[in-house]
């Protein structure tokens, strides 16, 4: 059972995913190289992959996908794509070219200081293609998280991982789920997939992309909504600005110029007050009234959810850290990272009314901005790693 504690504690630790710290976390500090031993044995063990991980994930949510259902509520599965930067790597396998996340943030131009290159910045990483199961008003959980690499042995092309997933969705699930995706994904071969394997989907459209309308003819996305009025109008709040916005909604019936026997619907979402540009969203679901536009609006809106996990992982998980040469070995300790965030969404979902009492105890902070904190993720693996610190700490002084 101590065992079994300090394991835990290694994986809620976040402090980077370094075998020799981690080590430390299951034999105690004195013995960290024999800890450092269990974690590189269990790493490199044949007789399990991360594969089974990723199988344990897509039987969850497919229970999950059911009991919505039988709620009444539309699965969401939500999709992004990230990257994982090993800056200052050269020799570990399976990295490739990835475009720097943070070489943007740290050039970007500042009134007053110099102007920074205009190329793109890239550095040694890998990619990361991720996919959260979800409804409205529910805490996401992981549907999936792969891991790949555009060079080398185990080159990889992104666009298989999501044709691999549609696949089995198709198989298993049918097509009783939304994908939600972002304009990263907005082109043919999405719409081309999503008719072949009968799954409906709600895209963030580009403004410059064609449409075809039966009335006004083939257009850019942003001149042809200019001809649809608002039908709707409603005041919402943008949580990651911390502002109200008072915006309109209008939709029409369009079609895509490769796909012109298959009917789309096209969404326009404008601000008002022109605090930001237009919102086009183009759905295989057809909107025939203005219920359902606001509800694919709001279901786009919860899509914000996995550039959480996202940022959660790589901040607080330490996924931008792993130490390790091998790729295999390094997907199955990112796979197991990954199985620790989806244990904390397990608690935020089903235990939602426990998680207050233990914060208060156990990572208490001051102020408004933690206490109304839609999903304390942050904090809640803060107090689970100081609450089995404390019982290994206890164990070690009984024992």
């Amino acid at each position: 059972m101590t065992y079994l504690w300090r394991y835990w504690c290694f994986v809620t630790t976040g402090w980077g995913l370094l075998l020799s710290e981690l080590g430390g976390y299951i034999c105690g500090l004195s013995h960290a190289p024999a800890g450092t031993k269990r974690i590189s044995n269990l790493l490199r063990c044949k007789k399990w992959s991360s594969t089974l991980i990723d199988d344990f994930f897509f039987e969850r949510s497919r229970e999950r996908i059911k009991s919505l259902q039988s709620n009444g509520q539309r699965p969401l599965l939500l999709w992004d794509e990230s990257k994982i930067e090993k800056s200052e790597s050269w020799f570990l396998e399976g990295l490739c070219s990835v475009e720097s996340c943070k070489g943007k943030r740290l050039t970007k131009i500042r009134k007053g200081f110099y102007k920074p290159p205009t190329q793109r910045i890239c550095v040694p990483g890998f990619h990361w293609t991720a996919t959260l199961l979800s409804a409205l008003g529910q805490t996401p959980s992981v549907c999936q998280m792969s891991w790949w690499t555009s060079r080398g042995k185990y080159q990889e092309v992104g666009t298989n991982i999501i044709f691999r997933m549609l696949k089995k969705l198709h198989k298993t699930i049918g097509s009783s789920v939304l994908h939600v995706l972002d304009r990263g994904y907005a082109n043919a071969w999405t719409i081309e997939w999503m008719n072949e394997f009968k799954q409906d989907f709600l895209v963030r459209w580009k403004k410059t992309h064609l449409l075809c309308h039966s009335e006004k003819g083939t257009k850019q996305t942003h001149l042809l909504a200019r001809s649809f009025k608002a039908v709707g109008r409603k005041m919402l709040r943008d949580n990651q600005r911390k502002i109200s916005k008072y915006v309109t909604i209008a939709y029409t019936q369009v079609t895509h110029a490769d796909f012109k026997d298959k009917s789309l619907w096209l969404i326009i979402v404008r601000d008002k007050k022109s605090l930001q540009p237009p919102m086009y969203l183009l759905t295989s679901i057809a909107i025939t009234n203005t219920r359902l536009a606001w509800e694919m609006c709001h279901s786009y809106m919860h899509r914000w959810n996995i550039e959480q996990t996202f940022r959660c992982s790589k901040a607080e998980l330490g996924m931008e850290s792993p130490r390790l040469w091998f790729w295999e070995n390094r997907l199955k300790l990112l796979a197991i990272v990954a199985l620790v965030y989806d244990f904390l969404l397990m608690l935020l979902r089903n235990w939602s009314h426990w998680i207050p009492l233990f914060l208060r105890h156990w990572c208490h902070r001051t102020g408004n901005r933690y206490r109304n904190a839609s999903i304390p993720i942050y904090r809640l693996r803060l107090a689970i790693s100081h609450v089995l610190y404390t019982a290994c700490c206890a164990c070690q002084t009984s024992g």
